[in-house]
């Protein structure tokens, strides 16, 4: 356990813990309250309905009910989960690095998503939260949780809705969008796919489009790294000078430590590298204690992981300088 956090929790985090913990079972009695009440309600008001020939009045007022039960415990749910960020995640953060700003309710803006070149495809839904940004010596960065879905429609052929349009939704990425300042400014556009690509949602689109934006394969001699990853540029030259011994090591050895699939990408001057995870990383959970520090310190070493890219990869040794 980090000894730097272990102060952090018995000096700062701790009493503020002990307090939202009892909000916490506050929610859940909440929960259990709006469930029991939901259900007592329809077992009671729809057999009476059936009784007295007013099946749609029981049926509608049972629904009226849960909606009302679920909205009270869904309020008080999200003010703990905006109370517990505000005073625990923001301390977490400023104990990795005080000029950190947080804002939990926003996310990675849309032009660095577009201009990453990573996803051809195009969203019809972007969500995401818990935006991150601040400067590592040198180095800017930024980063969040961020969630983007194409939608398809499929003709229902089947029950009272057949013969209408049923609305389908489908991951393009979900996971940690990070987006650094490589203090140099890239003629070309080099993507970096990682070859198990199954997970990496709307990579079958992206191969298609690397080709159109007339970017070719670029074969490194390197079998660990090229084992790892498929490299596209529309330079190949820039794109073996940015991928030299030193970085492809680096890049071996961040993916080697991260249990998810990772992509990048060198545009214009900015390193983007979108970690691919199903996670909801600095959420607090309903049926965990708040004051857990194994369940502190699994977030603080979540948000040391992503930090510290800058780090791993040594992006404030200006490798790369802008003209």
């Amino acid at each position: 356990m980090d000894s730097k956090l272990t102060v952090l929790y018995e000096t700062h985090l701790k009493p503020q813990l002990k307090a939202l913990d009892h909000d916490r079972k506050k929610v859940i009695k909440q929960y259990w309250l709006s469930l029991l009440l939901g259900i007592g309600f329809a077992v009671i008001i729809i057999p009476l309905s059936f009784m007295f020939d007013l099946q749609a009045f029981g049926i509608i007022f049972s629904i009226i009910i849960a909606i009302v039960m679920h909205r009270l415990y869904s309020k008080r749910w999200d003010q703990y989960k905006k109370d517990y960020k505000h005073k625990i995640i923001t301390k977490l953060i400023n104990s990795i690095d005080s000029s950190f700003n947080y804002k939990p309710a926003q996310c990675i803006d849309k032009q660095d998503y577009k201009n990453s070149a990573l996803f051809g495809r195009h969203y019809d839904r972007y969500r995401g939260e818990d935006f991150i940004e601040g400067q590592l010596d040198k180095t800017y960065l930024r980063f969040s949780e961020l969630h983007t879905e194409y939608k398809t429609q499929s003709r229902n052929n089947s029950g009272k809705n057949s013969g209408k349009n049923q609305d389908q939704w489908h991951t393009i990425f979900k996971g940690l969008f990070f987006v650094a300042d490589a203090n140099k400014h890239f003629s070309g556009q080099t993507t970096i796919i990682p070859n198990n690509h199954s997970i990496f949602s709307a990579t079958d689109q992206k191969l298609s489009d690397i080709f159109s934006n007339n970017q070719q394969q670029v074969i490194l001699d390197d079998p660990e790294f090229s084992q790892l990853f498929n490299i596209y540029s529309n330079d190949q030259v820039e794109a073996r000078y940015l991928l030299s011994p030193s970085m492809i090591q680096r890049l071996i050895n961040f993916s080697n430590r991260s249990d998810h699939t990772i992509a990048f990408s060198f545009v214009d001057d900015h390193l983007y590298i979108a970690i691919s995870s199903s996670k909801n990383y600095f959420e607090p959970k309903l049926f965990q204690q708040a004051d857990s520090l194994t369940f502190i310190a699994a977030i603080y070493y979540d948000l040391k992981f992503v930090i510290n890219i800058v780090d791993e990869l040594d992006l404030n040794t200006r490798i790369w300088t802008k003209p």
